[in-house]
């Protein structure tokens, strides 16, 4: 039975359970019900229950039945037993403070309310995560069931099978990703609750510790990687720049006589956004190695729109084609583990540790957020401190190779290289 609103209207998809309320309660008289009990079964009989539930569709606020088993009758021997586990299901509905709830399934939410609400306000590599939990994770599961159904314990049992064959971070992401979805249901007044919250994720196992990184390393790893790779990695082990800051840098962010990189984008799968927060946006100081490698692929008359790191159409390089077809084989042959383009930013913080600098430094030059009173006391001395220690980092690297060897290919082996490796990336 579909109930329509006081003033004759059918509530729309845009704030159903909000003009479902009046002053605080129910626009519509509900009576208290008992609902109506039966077995069910022929050797192994059940309890089964009814009772009347309104609920929010989108018509409006909508009266369904619902039935549930309430167990065995080897459980509930009685009449009575059975009738008390049934006024424990319906005590809720029956209370004052009732709300209906939505009988939209999750996969109809998250495509018609959730996803077109949020994703303006995220960045678009968020936005990429969230539709693929939701499209990997959540709608093969749940994606059917109603939102009003979705208990907590359906949940902890998800979350526990995705334990067996996934990380403890990948599943933490999962969880983060539902838990916001329903927030959002919740914060709409489609259910009374967040059940994922109530979750709780198991205790997080030793993890596995990584090979100390060693500037002979890292040194080995730049001689060994090709173009454009060589003078990307090269990058962000002396600035300590984000892969996708790197390839978003235009020659127009780049002051070579002053030696100064400006932070101003971040590119992912092709997509221009600003820096990842407040503080990513930033000014680097450059050392002489991170100098050089800029000045050798600076053409004669630089359009400063150009990107310093493009195909030959003028679009950003793919950070995982870089990775996979140069990054990683180049890591392999020279026994390196565990090494992406992530890996050469925490190298940079690696290193800015060894020679001594102090963390507020390192915290502005890595672009991380940082506490307000950190933020406030160290920002001025950051410039004299942030140079002293790229050209530091870059003595510590140099310092590990044998006297004869170079760090970086001169100009024409850059340009050559690039040429022909260029298509392979794009």
């Amino acid at each position: 039975m579909r109930v329509p609103f006081p003033d004759g209207t059918l509530a729309t998809d845009a704030e159903p359970a909000k003009r479902a309320m009046k002053g605080g309660t129910l626009a519509r008289r509900r009576k208290y019900q008992h609902g109506s009990i039966f077995k069910r079964g022929k050797r192994k009989k059940v309890w089964v229950a009814r009772w009347w539930e309104d609920v929010i569709s989108e018509q409006g606020i909508e009266r369904v039945r619902r039935s549930e088993i309430l167990g065995p009758v080897s459980e509930l021997p009685t009449r009575r037993d059975a009738e008390t586990a049934l006024d424990e299901r319906i005590r809720r509905i029956n209370s004052g403070d009732f709300r209906p709830q939505s009988c939209h399934s999750l996969a109809k939410y998250a495509e018609n309310g959730w996803l077109p609400s949020i994703l303006p306000t995220l960045k678009y590599s968020t936005q990429q995560h969230y539709q693929y939990v939701l499209r990997v994770h959540l709608n093969p599961e749940f994606g059917e069931t109603q939102l009003r159904l979705i208990s907590r314990d359906m949940v902890q049992k998800f979350l526990f099978r995705k334990f067996q064959t996934l990380s403890w971070k990948t599943v933490k992401h999962i969880r983060t990703v539902f838990g916001t979805l329903f927030k959002a249901a919740e914060d709409a007044g489609l259910v009374s609750e967040n059940p994922v919250l109530k979750t709780r994720l198991p205790r997080r196992g030793p993890v596995p510790e990584r090979r100390t990184i060693q500037p002979a390393d890292i040194s080995q790893l730049l001689d060994k990687l090709p173009e454009p790779s060589g003078s990307i990695a090269g990058l962000l082990v002396f600035t300590g720049m984000r892969i996708g800051e790197v390839l978003a840098l235009r020659w127009r962010d780049v002051d070579l006589e002053s030696g100064k990189i400006r932070i101003r984008q971040t590119v992912y799968e092709g997509h221009f956004d600003e820096p990842k927060t407040k503080r990513s946006n930033r000014t680097i100081p450059l050392g002489p190695k991170g100098l050089a490698i800029l000045s050798t692929l600076k053409p004669e008359f630089p359009n400063p729109e150009t990107l310093i790191f493009a195909t030959r159409a003028g679009t950003p390089l793919s950070r995982r084609n870089l990775m996979n077809r140069q990054l990683t084989p180049t890591c392999n042959k020279i026994g390196l583990e565990g090494v992406n383009w992530h890996w050469l930013r925490h190298a940079n913080a690696t290193l800015l540790d060894s020679v001594g600098t102090p963390l507020s430094t390192t915290q502005a030059l890595l672009g991380h957020s940082s506490p307000e009173i950190t933020r406030e006391i160290y920002l001025h001395s950051i410039p004299a401190d942030a140079r002293s220690a790229v050209e530091k980092i870059e003595k510590l690297v140099e310092d590990s190779k044998p006297e004869s060897e170079l760090i970086g290919p001169n100009r024409t082996q850059v340009l050559e290289t690039a040429e022909m490796v260029t298509p392979l990336i794009q």
